[in-house]
């Protein structure tokens, strides 16, 4: 090298050094406490009462979906310049609650924030979506508290609201104009999407990791986590999915017009002193002019999920057959021993009033068995054929359920009618064994007998979910190791966890097999005698929709 290019690069190199080192260091992060500032103004949270944790309720993600924006796809939140008090719990969106109460706004889209009060940042981050068919539910019961979660597992938890019934899914041409996403139908996945990148754009503010987020949910919530692996909007907004006692499909457009068609029907035969609409142009204002009550109240089924062509894929969950979907993550699933008592129950939703308490029980075991299939089994066999998917966890839940002796922590009769009945794992994951499901029956079901076992419950779930949720994997905390599902036969499927009745200690074992439709259907025939077998038919048939 010449000596005068030799003196310009030393000159050059020694340059850059002198700047680097003049560089300022960088500011201090700030102090994370109940004092935030997101893009769109200042927020006040508070210290949990349940925990060592800070919370923040009731933030919105999005504009209020009222007047033109009802059943169009959310919308910014509208900024704000004063302290935003984020310390209740928002309203719920428009719905018949359990007892059958009309409750609930259409100014709904919201979400709640709950981290440990400490300085640690970069935490794994939790986005809880609930279920409810997709009908019904809100962060608002007490079970769905993130503080004793976030603190125990070192997370940032964040549980969300989005439309439901027909406010959140309703696919109408006459309503639509030339925005894809507002004609896509799907307003409540959408709105699931747009609290996804809400964290994704604020979520480093409350010392969360934007690039390791979990999407959960239970019963449609898991399944609208199902959907999300399958959404090329939501591709590279959460990095693992947790499914619950997954309940629901994707429905096609077609399907969703005469739902529709059914709901204006209801309307114009429940309502005189509006003339009934004739043309497209008066079918749409017409809905547009039905209040939010009326519309839940004659619903006859549209909180389903469409197969848009924009949003989701036609053919809906039929493409994890091909594997042409985005969301190859690693997967944690499974499903409750007696998901379907909660139906069968005379407590519960009791939707066989007037049968004998013996069908009853064939009714809550085989639907539950099939629900086992199509929330678990059929998923995880399936996804597993795919070279490029990622681990699958699965899991029974098994607690409440009476053991081979007939033992149960549940206090009498509940043990055999209720038994680990649908929803019945939430409180342990998110670490609240001593807040039931549903509050009227707390005290009914959770006991001092069986305060123990709810612990013990507790404590396991909530090291295997938290391990998950920070890694892909549930193993790595305090608990027996949890092998990935084996499409290989007599190989590790799912994990059963349980408590030992007689000492309140864990009680997990392995289950090594996959059931199918077949299978239980093989099973009902062989060991139920007629007339109950002809009584049993239609409910388990009409659980697969045939």
């Amino acid at each position: 090298m010449p000596i005068k290019l030799l003196c310009i690069t030393s000159l050059l190199l020694l340059g850059a050094c002198s700047d680097s080192s003049d560089q300022p260091p960088a500011p201090p992060l700030p102090e994370l406490g109940p004092s935030v500032t997101l893009s769109a103004g200042p927020i006040e949270g508070q210290a949990s009462d349940r925990a060592a944790a800070w919370e923040w309720l009731g933030l919105p993600y999005a504009e209020a979906p009222v007047g033109d924006l009802r059943w169009k796809a959310p919308r910014p939140a509208v900024a704000w310049s004063e302290p935003l008090e984020a310390q209740t719990l928002p309203l719920e969106c428009p719905q018949f609650d359990f007892f059958g109460a009309y409750v609930g706004a259409e100014d709904c889209l919201y979400l709640n924030v709950w981290r440990p009060q400490s300085q640690a940042r970069d935490l794994p981050v939790l986005v809880w979506i609930h279920g409810g068919a997709n009908r019904s539910g809100a962060t608002n019961w007490p079970v769905y508290d993130g503080a004793k979660l976030a603190e125990a597992a070192n997370i940032v938890v964040v549980t969300v609201q989005y439309r439901l019934g027909p406010l959140g899914w309703l696919y109408y041409p006459p309503l639509q104009d030339g925005n894809a996403d507002d004609n896509s139908g799907n307003f409540g996945t959408l709105d699931i999407i747009a609290t996804l990148e809400w964290v994704r754009d604020n979520i480093a503010l409350f010392g969360g990791d934007a690039e390791n987020v979990t999407a959960a949910g239970e019963s449609a919530g898991g399944a609208n986590v199902l959907s999300l692996m399958l959404a090329e909007k939501a591709r590279g907004l959460f990095h693992k999915a947790i499914v619950q006692s997954a309940g629901g499909n994707v429905t096609s457009t077609a399907q969703a017009e005469q739902r529709v068609q059914a709901l204006l029907d209801n309307l114009t035969g429940a309502e005189v002193e509006r003339p009934a609409p004739v043309s497209d142009a008066e079918r749409a204002q017409y809905l547009r002019d039905t209040s939010a009550e009326a519309l839940v109240r004659n619903n006859p089924g549209t909180g389903a999920i469409y197969g848009d062509g924009h949003v989701l894929p036609v053919g809906g969950f039929d493409a994890f057959d091909s594997g042409d979907f985005p969301g190859k993550l690693p997967l944690l699933i499974g499903t409750n021993k007696d998901e379907y008592k909660l139906y069968t129950n005379p407590a519960g939703y009791n939707v066989l009033p007037n049968a004998s308490a013996e069908l009853r029980e064939l009714v809550g075991r085989y639907v539950s068995d099939l629900w086992r299939v199509t929330g678990t089994d059929s998923i995880a066999t399936t996804l597993r054929k795919l070279d490029d998917f990622p681990d699958i966890y699965a899991y029974r839940f098994n607690w409440g359920s009476p053991d081979e002796q007939g033992n149960s922590p549940l206090p009498p009769p509940f043990g055999p009618t209720a038994g680990a009945h649908h929803g019945a794992e939430i409180p342990f994951m998110f670490g609240n064994p001593d807040v039931f499901l549903i509050d009227a029956y707390q005290e009914l079901l959770y006991t001092a007998q069986n305060e123990a076992s709810r612990n013990t419950m507790a404590s396991v779930m909530v090291d295997y979910w938290g391990s998950f949720i920070r890694q892909g994997d549930p193993n790595g905390g305090n608990q027996a190791a949890w092998s990935p599902w084996s499409n290989g036969e007599g190989a590790f499927k799912a994990l059963v966890l349980d408590v030992n009745y007689s000492d309140d200690q864990p009680a997990l074992s392995t289950d090594s097999e996959a059931w199918t439709l077949d299978s239980v259907f093989d099973d009902a025939r062989s060991n139920v005698e007629e007339p109950l077998l002809s009584q049993l038919l239609p409910y388990m048939n009409g659980w697969i929709g045939d």
